[in-house]
């Protein structure tokens, strides 16, 4: 892999980039296998991972349809990355961009503009793993994915506004009457004989 050591002083320096780390200690990284014919470079000081894109892809058409579930406790719980500082791509010298995971999984994959290549801490291919996402890494840096997230971001900030405001037990309540009604088949009158009670009653 090249030294981008020689880079990190004019990146550092760009407008709007408050912090940058070069990925490795020193620059260095070394060659591993996170998995069976999955060759990555690892960085002996924090354990994280570098991917190049073509290793990925070989990797994934040759040996990434493998069914079998890890265990529950296959993965440890990982924090909130949001306020980490930039990364810097060890091939291109670019700056790597952010995409956030979802899925009950709080942290980002931080991806390559220029190589594709993907860049992971420390047991986050693990917790990729644990929800069946290590094999569609691709996907995640999608539009639509993205916007998926986003929608569900949204939803379960309403939700939690809900619950807060009516409380737990009431709250479940109400998630039971919903499924309910979602699952009847005159649904449509049932809303409407409700909404004219409701409005009766603010009138």
């Amino acid at each position: 892999m090249p030294n981008i050591r020689d880079l990190v002083a004019t990146i550092r320096h760009r407008e709007g980039v408050d912090a940058a780390i070069v990925l490795g200690h020193d620059g260095l990284l070394i060659d591993s296998q996170i998995e069976p014919g999955l060759f990555a470079y690892t960085c002996p000081q924090s354990g994280g991972v570098w991917i190049p894109l073509q290793s990925y892809l070989d990797w994934k058409e040759h040996h990434g349809h493998d069914p079998a579930a890890p265990p529950p406790d296959y993965a440890s719980a990982l924090s909130d990355d949001s306020k980490r500082p930039t990364l810097i791509c060890p091939e291109s010298g670019n700056l790597l961009i952010r995409y956030k995971v979802g899925h009950g999984l709080h942290f980002h994959i931080d991806v390559s503009p220029k190589t594709g290549g993907i860049w992971l801490d420390r047991g986050e291919w693990e917790a990729l793993k644990s929800k069946g996402l290590h094999i569609e890494l691709n996907h995640i840096f999608t539009t639509s994915y993205q916007q998926r997230i986003r929608t569900q971001e949204r939803e379960e900030a309403l939700e939690n506004l809900f619950r807060k405001q009516i409380g737990d037990e009431d709250y479940s309540k109400v998630v039971g009457i919903k499924q309910w009604l979602a699952r009847h088949p005159k649904r449509r009158h049932i809303r409407c004989y409700l909404f004219h009670d409701l409005a009766d009653e603010e009138e």
